[in-house]
């Protein structure tokens, strides 16, 4: 299969930058997955661009500069990860040439998760998986609400009804401009809790976990 494995800062980025050893766990059960399945991945900012984004406050830049600062920060997560995982750094989906990748930000106005949705449907992806924080997609913010359900299955026409806003750094479990690409491109898709790495295992294995969208 061919698949996209969407790493959420939130589970990979401290406020100094990568949490070493979450990724080397992560990295030993992306391996093992990646002797039968070609895997491409995409990396978000997490605590490290959200820390630098307030410390730059004061100077009141437009959206868009702000974001195009974020991307230069997370140019330094792809190197890294192409580094230890030996594959291919992507800084424009127009460079793809259909080899195993690493992405991150790449334009402002443009999430990590709508790059991750947007490489899938270039290189027809079997299957875009995104490590989260959470168990995966609730009716409710389970945040704020103790009574919030997770959702096991959603098929595309049912993704309007979760959708958040788009907010730089806050756009939510899965924004809105990667739904709309999932679900234009029928995108098989699983969000799934990341802090345990093994996990990504278990959706390999079929078990049902997290959400999957089909």
């Amino acid at each position: 299969m061919k698949i996209v494995i969407k790493i959420g800062g939130s589970i990979s980025m401290e406020k100094g930058g990568p949490n070493s050893e979450y990724l080397l766990k992560l990295l030993k059960v992306i391996e093992e997955i990646n002797k039968k399945h070609k895997i491409s991945l995409c990396i978000g900012g997490g605590k490290f661009v959200k820390n630098y984004s307030k410390n730059i406050e004061r100077f009141k830049l437009k959206n868009k500069e702000r974001e195009e600062c974020f991307i230069e920060l997370m140019k330094a997560n792809v190197k890294l990860l192409s580094l230890i995982t030996n594959k291919k750094p992507i800084y424009s989906l127009e460079d793809y040439e259909g080899e195993e990748a690493v992405i991150s930000g790449i334009k402002p106005g443009r999430s990590t998760d709508a790059n991750a949705a947007k490489l899938a449907e270039i290189m027809n992806a079997d299957l875009f998986i995104k490590l989260t924080d959470v168990d995966g997609i609730y009716n409710k913010d389970p945040n704020k609400n103790k009574n919030a359900k997770l959702l096991r299955k959603i098929n595309y026409e049912e993704l309007d009804k979760v959708k958040g806003e788009e907010k730089p750094l806050d756009y939510g479990i899965l924004d809105p401009k990667a739904m709309k690409i999932i679900k234009e491109n029928r995108i098989k898709t699983i969000l799934v809790n990341g802090k345990n790495p093994k996990n990504l295992l278990k959706v390999m294995e079929g078990k049902k976990i997290g959400t999957t969208i089909e």
